[in-house]
């Protein structure tokens, strides 16, 4: 998969039916994580409370001699900033 490959258009996330179905819509942290997971890293997230209660979600992934692991409030947000770190290092492998 090319660097192109690991951002992911938000638009490809809809609900589609057929024949009066409606299919699973996959999420799109569940799109980012599974593009990276194609390009050879292996994920993990989990959510945790704050010391003043707010959920937060830390995401990691490693692979290729490097481990980036990324807070924020959201978990989209944190799969957002993770690709967006990944992405950034491979631009730098290839410059």
């Amino acid at each position: 998969m090319g660097l192109s490959g690991l951002f992911v258009s938000l638009s490809h996330c809809r609900v589609e039916s057929k024949r009066g179905r409606i299919r699973r819509v996959k999420r799109y942290w569940e799109i980012i994580a599974d593009h990276l997971h194609d390009a050879g890293w292996s994920l993990g997230w989990v959510s945790a409370l704050d010391l003043e209660g707010r959920t937060i979600w830390i995401v990691d992934a490693h692979g290729y001699g490097k481990r980036f692991v990324v807070r924020a409030d959201e978990k989209l947000t944190a799969f957002v900033g993770l690709q967006r770190a990944i992405y950034e290092f491979a631009l730098d492998l290839i410059s």
